[in-house]
Order: C-alpha cells, then sequence, then structure tokens
C-alpha cells in the first residue's frame, strides 16, 4: 500500500512539474561538445602555435519569453587552452615542480580545466517537419580549476601550473547556431556550432593580453 501511494504521489508530482515547466516555457537540455582551442595575443612578443582538442560538457536551460526567443544559461565541465610561441628571451613558466626559463622560439603548451556559465539570446525559426533552425549569442563566464603545461624543448610533460600563470576566471563571448530535429513533443535532438573569443584575458605570458577562442560541435538533447 505504502509503495504504491509512493509511486502515485511521485507520478503526481512528476505530471504537476511537467505541467508548469510548459506554462513557464522552459526547456533543459544536456550537450557534450567536441572542440578546438588556441591562443591569440596582442603582442608581437608571443604568437599562436597551432590548436588543441578539448571536450565541454554540461546542461542547459532556456526561458522562453516569446514563442521563438528565449534566454539561455546553464553550466558546463570546460576543458581547453592553446599553444604559445614565445619569440623572445627572458620569461618563466612556473609549475608546481619547478621554474623553466624560456628561450626564444619555445613552444608552451596550456591546458585548462574551468565550469563555464553561458548568459545569452536565442532564436528559432518556425518548425519545419520535424526541423527547427536556430541561433544564439552571448556572454560566458569561465573559472579555472586548474591549468597544465607541456613543455617539449624542457621536457616537461603535464606539470600543474602555479596559479599566477592562469587567470581565476576570465569573460567571452560566444556567437553559434544549428538545427533540432524533434522527437516528438517537447523532446529534441540537437546539433550545431558554437564559436567563443575571450574578452579578458586567460594566460599570463609575463606581457600584453593573451586570450583564448574555442570552435565547438554542439551534440545535445532537450526535453
Amino acid at each position: 500500500m505504502k509503495r504504491n501511494i509512493l509511486i502515485c504521489s511521485l507520478a503526481l508530482f512528476i505530471s504537476i512539474w511537467s505541467h508548469s515547466l510548459k506554462a513557464q516555457h522552459i526547456r533543459f537540455g544536456i550537450f557534450a561538445d567536441p572542440q578546438l582551442s588556441w591562443f591569440t595575443s596582442d603582442t608581437k612578443k608571443f604568437t599562436s602555435n597551432g590548436m588543441i582538442m578539448g571536450f565541454n560538457a554540461g546542461f542547459a536551460f532556456e526561458r522562453f519569453f516569446a514563442d521563438r526567443y528565449a534566454i539561455q544559461t546553464g553550466a558546463s565541465m570546460n576543458n581547453f587552452g592553446g599553444n604559445l610561441k614565445y619569440n623572445e628571451t627572458g620569461h618563466q613558466v612556473t609549475t608546481r615542480d619547478d621554474v623553466y626559463d624560456i628561450v626564444e622560439n619555445t613552444s608552451v603548451k596550456v591546458k585548462g580545466q574551468y565550469i563555464s556559465v553561458p548568459l545569452g539570446l536565442k532564436f528559432k525559426t518556425n518548425e519545419i517537419g520535424y526541423t527547427t533552425f536556430y541561433a544564439h549569442m552571448g556572454i560566458k563566464g569561465n573559472l579555472r580549476l586548474k591549468g597544465y603545461t607541456w613543455i617539449e624543448e624542457l621536457n616537461v610533460d603535464r606539470e600543474v601550473l602555479d596559479n599566477k600563470l592562469i587567470y581565476l576566471g576570465f569573460l567571452s563571448y560566444t556567437i553559434g547556431g544549428g538545427i533540432e530535429y524533434s522527437l516528438g513533443g517537447p523532446s529534441s535532438i540537437q546539433v550545431g556550432a558554437i564559436f567563443s573569443n575571450g574578452l579578458t584575458p586567460a594566460f599570463n605570458a609575463g606581457y600584453g593580453r593573451v586570450s583564448i577562442g574555442t570552435l565547438g560541435l554542439r551534440l545535445g538533447m532537450i526535453f
């Protein structure tokens, strides 16, 4: 009897919660984005030396204030960085294990783990068959958890960076778009692309401003 009451109560709660979400035009989704990332610098002392692979996974909330327009937010665990070439001697990279003197033409690979929280606007087309096209834009805050470095010329292999070299947090802007394919009801599969670029510096190379850009493939499910 108690089990039946619990099951009925749970079913009633889910039904009420579901109707509440529909009334408020709120959608919840999860995603997993393979992505490429790179450094950008505003000085000739450092140049980008290639992209690295990373991964971004988390959840998203969409609050629609009109039929096809929504405020979008969420949170994710994000891994990205880049390869930075030092074009002069006289800089240092500090890790928990040692302090490394960097000479000219040394390439330093950096990868950070972050919690990312976006805030932006999403725009959708009317559904065509089972397909809806969308675009979104906004800003994203990135809170650093830990950073790592690799320096092939100095035999440095995945050492933890000193926190002074990788900023606690930075802001970036994001632009993206893609398609949603309906599975019936509110559920749909989401495929798209998302680009972001730093508004504030992410890595302290010793001079100037070094930011991070990313380009990811959005693979998600909306409930």
